[in-house]
């Protein structure tokens, strides 16, 4: 996006640009004439996107911090621009939390566990579940992410333990509680200044899915920064223990979501190696999060299990 660009679209906010920085493919940083800081994103589908702010309304309704898109003005929330249709949220100051922090600093887990129990607890309370897509974990896994493996991988061993688990894995989703969920509940999309909550951001992917798949989602996006360096993978289990006792103290799990918590670990990372099965070193660091999961059920389970109880 070029500077004539971003001042196009800013113009429909009544906001002039001065000063401007690309974030991602979809997100660029913009700084006003009066110093204020806001952030443009791409919109690829307004139906998505009308979903988005409806869910954001909701959830700052019950008085939960998110990142929101602010009103153009003739009174909507985004605007086209060349075939393209974008929106500005307010900046959200703060810091997200690097992969040592979270590994090292007992604060961190448990204030982003208590960060994700609580958007939980409000996304579970919406009542336009309907309006969002539902997806089934088990299908998800055995009916997309294992065929897309197969294509690349042809390791007897893996597949021995995908047969292994099928069964668990298909009971354990058809007997969990479902809601919508955040679905990209990673450390960089969790906004903190001084150990406050500044905000959650990024509500696009949004749906209907497995309770714990939030929670279970952080533990394997830290998990995925610390993975190579053998001190921080070391330090994870006790991240993953005090990071599902924050959750639970804040939003209680039965039995059954405790115990399930290493098969959703292992769905999340198997739906990993499907997306990225066409990118060699992406599904091979993936493949090894996979095996390492599973090779280290009793020490996940000892301390999720103990710590909760």
């Amino acid at each position: 996006m070029e500077f004539i660009d971003v001042k196009n679209i800013s113009s429909s906010w009544d906001i002039k640009v001065i000063n401007y920085m690309k974030l991602s493919e979809r997100a660029t940083l913009i700084i006003s004439n009066d110093d204020e800081k806001f952030i443009i994103k791409r919109k690829e589908n307004l139906e998505q996107f009308n979903r988005e702010v409806k869910l954001i309304n909701h959830l700052r309704h019950n008085n939960f911090s998110t990142q929101f898109p602010l009103s153009t003005k003739q009174g909507g929330f985004s605007v086209p621009y060349k075939d393209s249709n974008y929106s500005i949220y307010n900046y959200l100051e703060g810091f997200t939390f690097k992969i040592e922090e979270s590994l090292n600093n007992n604060i961190t887990p448990r204030l982003l566990g208590e960060t994700i129990a609580d958007l939980n607890k409000i996304m579970k309370s919406a009542d336009f579940l309907t309006e969002y897509p539902n997806k089934d974990l088990y299908k998800m896994v055995y009916g997309f992410a294992v065929n897309e493996i197969r294509k690349v991988d042809h390791s007897n061993g893996l597949y021995t333990i995908y047969e292994n688990l099928e069964q668990d894995v298909k009971r354990i989703v058809n007997m969990l509680p479902s809601q919508l969920i955040h679905r990209d509940a990673h450390i960089h999309n969790i906004i903190f200044n001084n150990n406050h909550l500044s905000g959650v951001i990024d509500f696009e992917l949004v749906e209907v899915n497995v309770s714990i798949f939030d929670l279970c989602y952080c533990t394997t996006s830290v998990l995925s920064k610390g993975f190579t360096k053998e001190e921080l993978r070391g330090k994870w289990f006790n991240f993953v223990g005090n990071l599902v006792t924050a959750y639970n103290q804040a939003n209680p799990l039965s039995s059954k979501e405790k115990e399930s918590i290493w098969f959703v670990m292992l769905c999340i990372q198997t739906i990993f190696m499907g997306y990225f099965s066409t990118n060699e070193s992406l599904y091979k660091i993936n493949k090894a999060m996979f095996l390492w999961i599973y090779e280290n059920r009793n020490q996940i389970e000892d301390k999720v299990l103990l710590d909760v109880n």
